[in-house]
């Protein structure tokens, strides 16, 4: 649907429900609510999961580490939902091994980490991907050769899952859509619209044109994730502050590892991740106190420092400095602050209702996020006394985002396509995978690598701009696709893609430029903390497009 097309239906329609936030939780309560029936709207001030939802460890798991400070009930219920996950996403959320080593001087010895990792399986409640075991420091080092071998006494091997945080937020606003939510990306809300001291909507401006639409709604229910308590006082101007904040940080670096490590750092005993993720290895995270815009959110040097640290002591022989850092991500976390402090934040979730009636979902994790969105209409059905279906979210696959086209057509299309390339389609789109074959029917120029470093075709950006809301270079590089954290960055790929751009989404050269100046932004606050990066990068940018 285009732009001006979903645009004019939020103005034109009175909803059940509008969500502030196209971030997982927001895109989970828009597809559960749906699902039930209701008429659902959707607002996101970005695009959606372009904050904290594009920012994490891109991990499904149950929290291991959060046995330790005796959160059973939040490991089981995330345990209990990378199964569900796993079962309705297969594409976005799979096995992944991880090797949790043990050396002389960690805080927990390799008895504890046994018995962790025990009460880690119980608590899956059947639902285990692999009973996880314990392996001695010679099968550790053969599963993981780069492993340092000074002090290793063993280590403990268990399964989690990894995920594309982004598409996965993307499969629940699309499915979200097919049921009729009403979904839009770059609307920020200008204000609350109230009737009687009562909240009945939303005042929002679209980005890009600077057009304001009323929203009438029922019920508003604000799911911000971090900027929850900025969305709270357009409705109470004193209201407390209910989330605190932290920043993480990761860092994307070459292969480094064939293993997934959840290591021990020795500076200060936090766990972190050194994970491989596609060609590239994903070493995270970081936790500190946010002190700036949440919206301008970068790595420091101390930050790079630490994890660099961290990666030399687990895998020694691969001598890496900053140089090597391929980009940077921050984002922060919508941590619950109990009486103000932050020292007591908490990954629990939380439901509030104000005086004025707005609902504000805060709180919780990216793994529990269908679990919390179940909670929150569930609430809210109970509240207004809708008589609507019951939850299904646990059962409906994700992967029928997409409405396919008649079989007997599709049928015909599989039949002229690459076998290989049908299933990196089917991976990575699932239905969605008929429509951009669809596109290479009718131009089969659009089969065509966006660059000789990418497997991403032609086709696939025009179905980002055709069928997923991608509006600007940004959305497509950095969250339809992986491209802003290869190598290459898509520098070489900016004179097709904005080409691309240009034919199929009308864009001008104006907005083509200033487009191009933003994706430049985004790759050198990816590396802000190398303070001569900014000008190199934006002299390469500007020959790559030539």
């Amino acid at each position: 649907m285009r732009r001006e097309a979903w645009l004019g239906q939020l103005a034109a329609q009175r909803f059940d429900l509008l969500v502030i936030g196209g971030g997982i939780v927001g895109a989970g309560i828009a597809r559960d609510a749906a699902m039930r029936g209701l008429k659902v709207a959707l607002i996101e001030q970005g695009d959606f999961a372009s904050g904290t939802s594009s920012k994490t460890s891109k991990l499904i798991h149950g929290g291991l580490r959060y046995l330790e400070h005796g959160h059973v009930r939040l490991v089981q219920e995330s345990l209990r939902e990378r199964h569900i996950l796993r079962s309705i996403a297969p594409t976005f959320v799979r096995p992944l091994s991880l090797l949790l080593p043990v050396y002389d001087g960690d805080h927990h010895p390799r008895w504890q980490i046994s018995l962790g990792l025990t009460l880690y399986d119980l608590l899956a409640l059947g639902h285990n991907l692999r009973t996880h075991r314990m392996v001695s420091a010679r099968r550790a080092h053969e599963l993981e050769p780069a492993l340092a071998c000074a002090g290793l006494r063993g280590a403990g091997l268990y399964m989690d899952c990894q995920m594309d945080d982004a598409r996965l937020c993307l499969a629940n606003i699309l499915q979200a859509a097919s049921f009729g939510a009403v979904c839009g990306n770059y609307v920020r809300l200008r204000d609350l619209l109230t009737v009687e001291g009562r909240i009945c909507g939303g005042v929002v401006e679209d980005v890009f044109t600077g057009r304001a639409i009323e929203i009438q709604a029922q019920v508003v229910v604000n799911a911000t994730g971090p900027w929850a308590d900025m969305v709270r006082r357009f409705s109470e101007a004193g209201a407390p502050p209910r989330i605190a904040p932290t920043q993480g940080v990761h860092l994307i670096l070459p292969a480094i590892v064939q293993e997934a490590l959840f290591v021990e750092g020795r500076r200060d005993r936090r766990m972190l991740f050194l994970l491989p993720w596609g060609d590239y290895t994903l070493v995270g995270t970081t936790e500190t106190e946010v002190t700036g815009s949440l919206d301008a959110l970068t790595a420091s040097a101390d930050d790079v420092g630490y994890l660099l640290e961290e990666v030399r002591r687990v895998v020694p022989g691969r001598h890496l400095d900053e140089e090597d850092i391929i980009a940077t991500y921050a984002g922060a976390r919508p941590l619950l602050a109990f009486a103000g402090s932050s020292t007591s934040a908490s990954r629990e979730h939380r439901i509030e209702v104000d005086a004025r009636g707005l609902v504000s979902v805060m709180g919780g994790k990216y793994t529990t996020y269908r679990l919390i969105a179940q909670e929150a209409v569930d609430y809210l059905v109970r509240r207004h006394h809708w008589q609507v279906d019951r939850c299904l979210t646990d059962r409906v696959s994700l992967l029928e985002g997409m409405r396919p086209m008649a079989s007997d057509h599709w049928e015909t299309l599989l039949r002229s396509v690459d076998p290989d390339l049908f299933a990196r389609l089917l991976n990575r789109y699932g239905a969605g995978a008929l429509h951009v074959l669809r596109w290479l029917e009718v131009e089969p120029g659009l089969r065509q690598p966006i660059c000789p470093h990418h497997e991403y075709i032609e086709a696939e950006i025009v179905y980002a701009m055709q069928r997923e809301y991608a509006c600007t270079l940004t959305d497509v590089l950095s969250r339809r696709t992986r491209v802003a954290w290869s190598s290459c960055q898509g520098l070489d790929a900016l004179s097709r893609i904005t080409a691309l751009f240009q034919q199929y989404a009308g864009c001008r050269n104006d907005e083509i430029e200033r487009q191009v100046a933003e994706y430049h932004g985004v790759l050198a606050r990816s590396l802000a903390f190398r303070p001569h990066t900014t000008a190199s990068r934006q002299w390469r940018g500007a020959h790559a497009d030539r």
